[in-house]
């Protein structure tokens, strides 16, 4: 595995501990915090997998537009990730600003999402069967 993904891993396993331990919270006051580092996660998983396949990719946060059309022309089985990336899109920007409020339920769900994304991801750069923890 390049030392780039694994930097890139490291990262995700951040974003994923920081939003299971925000969710654990249950506070509406956090929910979109726990949003946004799900979608980091995702992210991050995502642009692991494009290093570890050598396939570069722009400074984004668009999940469904810019980084899952590059992993899809390496395994079309991504594509089932597709609601749940929609899912996520939103939080990368969106509501890290006043105006639109996020709520538990949103924050449940947007956990779902990142697990979901995350093993899959995982799966794909074999990370369960190494036993690794990363």
């Amino acid at each position: 595995m390049h030392a780039d993904t694994n930097a890139w891993i490291l990262k995700a396993e951040g974003d994923y501990l920081g939003a299971s331990t925000l969710a654990k919270k249950r506070n509406k006051k956090i929910a979109h915090l726990t949003c946004f580092a799900a979608q980091q996660c995702a992210e991050k998983y995502l642009k692991a997998f494009l290093v570890e396949n050598n396939i570069t990719f722009p400074k984004t946060h668009d999940l469904t537009k810019d980084l899952l059309p590059r992993c899809l022309k390496i395994d079309r089985e991504f594509s089932m990730l597709l609601p749940h990336l929609e899912y996520l899109d939103p939080y990368a920007v969106q509501f890290r600003y006043p105006g639109d409020i996020v709520t538990s339920e949103e924050a449940l769900q947007s956990i779902k999402a990142m697990k979901i994304i995350r093993k899959f991801v995982r799966q794909k750069l074999d990370l369960e069967k190494q036993r690794r923890l990363l």
